[in-house]
């Protein structure tokens, strides 16, 4: 290397120096604020609309929905054949046994009997329902004359009308099965009537069939309805938090299976009380599924919802700050960085809702924090993943002039 050119170096490095130190002099001594603070943004996120679900996270077991089980009477006659098997799916009015009648004379006099009660209970059960039907909740008044005002709906008006709604389809599914069982008690006494000594038992229940008695122990059979529900059991910290009516999500991994249901029986007692066991308090859910795959007994991994927020402003926790407030770092529509203040309602997976200081659609700065400046302007990485370099010279060559001209103009 020549004299000369280690010259040049030293005379470079010198102005480097000079320069560098001339700029961090001009900063530390920038009382004015001539030089702005900028922020370096490495990441973003943004805000957004959507459905946040707090979730409680327990088992459960998939059982039959119902038990019916029917019985033979030895006083009323000779037991005689089975019409089915284990496993047979059974509806309303299948044949199940028969028997032959010992005294026809007493055998019809209680059938007759059994008659008149069945009709006296569902006349009893029409008259409650039409009754229930027919009553008026009355309607909560206001004070407020305005008609464009929206008035809140009382919870107890909202509570009686559940409750109407409620009484009316629990009696029509009693009256359902008391038709049923009178239509089976006239179907005995038809067969009696014609002459026959032999009585056929029709089913007054659907379900499979699933234990017979061989030695005619009451119950002779039993029948298993195909709707299912959903079991499981809460600690005591979990009772206090589910209500009858909440959503179940209740999931099989191993078959890709999901089934969403309603808790429709919350249990206020323990199984058992025990000082030295935690208590649990059993509960059950109605699910809604036609798939074939699932049958009783099998395991499934359950949410129970607690709360809910349906299309609510929301963001990604890692863009949000805790300290003594919670906070985050926004571009505002000057397309500077401004600390705000938020305040957040339920977060489910590193989502959390946004009550308070954020709008749907906003930017958030996410990394890196300790370079966010207030009310500064920010410069960010430029992504070389999204940008096509080949369009920028697809343009036309009058377009690339005039694109070049106003460039020069503007500086």
């Amino acid at each position: 290397m020549t004299k000369k050119s280690r010259v040049i170096r030293r005379i470079t490095g010198v102005v480097m120096i000079l320069f560098i130190t001339l700029n961090g002099l001009l900063i530390y001594f920038d009382q004015k604020d001539r030089v702005t603070d900028k922020s370096y943004i490495e990441e973003w996120s943004q805000s957004f609309t959507g459905d946040i679900f707090e979730r409680l996270e327990t088992d459960g077991v998939f059982a039959s929905s119902e038990q019916n089980e029917v019985y033979f009477d030895h006083d009323r006659g000779s037991f005689n054949e089975f019409l089915v098997a284990q496993g047979d799916e059974v509806s309303e009015g299948d044949d199940l046994y028969t028997y032959d009648v010992n005294n026809y004379a007493s055998r019809q006099g209680e059938l007759e009997s059994e008659v008149t009660r069945l009709e006296d209970e569902i006349d009893a059960i029409e008259e409650y329902i039409d009754e229930v039907e027919d009553y008026n909740v009355p309607e909560p008044d206001t004070d407020i004359e305005d008609e464009d005002y929206d008035h809140p709906v009382p919870s107890s008006y909202v509570e009686t009308e559940f409750e109407k709604e409620e009484q009316v389809a629990e009696k029509e599914m009693e009256l359902a099965q008391k038709e049923a069982e009178l239509s089976m008690v006239e179907d005995q006494l038809d067969q009696l009537e014609e002459g026959g000594e032999t009585i056929t038992v029709t089913s007054s229940f659907e379900g499979t069939v699933t234990d017979i008695s061989k030695s005619l122990e009451d119950p002779v059979l039993t029948l298993q309805s195909t709707e299912l529900l959903l079991r499981g059991n809460l600690s005591e910290q979990e009772r206090k938090r589910v209500e009858e009516g909440m959503t179940t999500i209740a999931e099989i991994p191993e078959d890709d299976i999901v089934v969403s249901g309603e808790i429709s029986l919350l249990n206020e007692f323990p199984e058992d009380t025990n000082l030295h066991l935690n208590s649990t308090y059993p509960f059950e859910a109605d699910v809604s599924t036609d798939d074939a795959e699932i049958l009783p007994g099998y395991h499934a991994d359950v949410d129970i919802i607690t709360d809910e927020s349906i299309e609510t402003t929301a963001a990604l926790e890692k863009a949000l700050i805790a300290e003594e407030n919670l906070y985050a770092w926004v571009m505002n529509e000057e397309g500077l960085m401004e600390r705000r203040s938020i305040e957040t309602g339920l977060d489910e997976k590193n989502i959390v809702e946004i009550t308070e200081g954020l709008e749907s659609g906003e930017w958030l700065a996410v990394e890196q924090k300790d370079e966010f400046r207030n009310n500064a302007p920010f410069i960010t990485p430029l992504d070389l993943d999204n940008l096509e370099v080949k369009r920028l010279f697809s343009l036309e060559t009058g377009t690339m002039i005039t694109y070049g001209l106003l460039g020069l103009l503007s500086r």
